[in-house]
């Protein structure tokens, strides 16, 4: 299997995909720092998916990897949160993503319980 067949990669491209379009139309988004750091900690849910699906003949790898992944998703959840508060983001746009973030991290969690099951991690 391809990571790209993996659900949870296809969530997170999604969602970092989305997010960064919608982080786009605020106004100097590029001098706040909750928006860079959401685009960063959203890349890196991302990017840890692949890295560990990469090392996939290493199971703790990748688990460690997807580990590291669900923490970016949980502090993009932070960041948008920070924005909703801070008026940058627009309430229902950060719930919907907040929300999101959320479902990707619970799957994320599952991933990881059925890859230490499988090799007794």
């Amino acid at each position: 299997m391809h990571y790209e067949e993996l659900r949870i990669y296809q969530l997170a491209k999604t969602l970092r995909d989305a997010l960064h379009e919608e982080l786009k139309k605020i106004s100097h988004y590029w001098n706040i720092e909750d928006a860079m750091q959401a685009l960063d900690s959203s890349s890196s849910a991302v990017a840890n998916i692949v890295e560990g699906h990469g090392r996939k003949f290493y199971p703790q790898d990748n688990y460690r990897f997807l580990n590291i992944s669900m923490a970016s998703s949980d502090e993009t959840q932070n960041h948008v949160i920070a924005l909703i508060s801070d008026r940058h983001l627009e309430k229902s746009k950060g719930d919907y993503f907040k929300n999101k973030y959320k479902t990707l991290s619970i799957q994320t969690l599952y991933y990881m319980n059925w890859i230490r099951k499988k090799y007794n991690l």
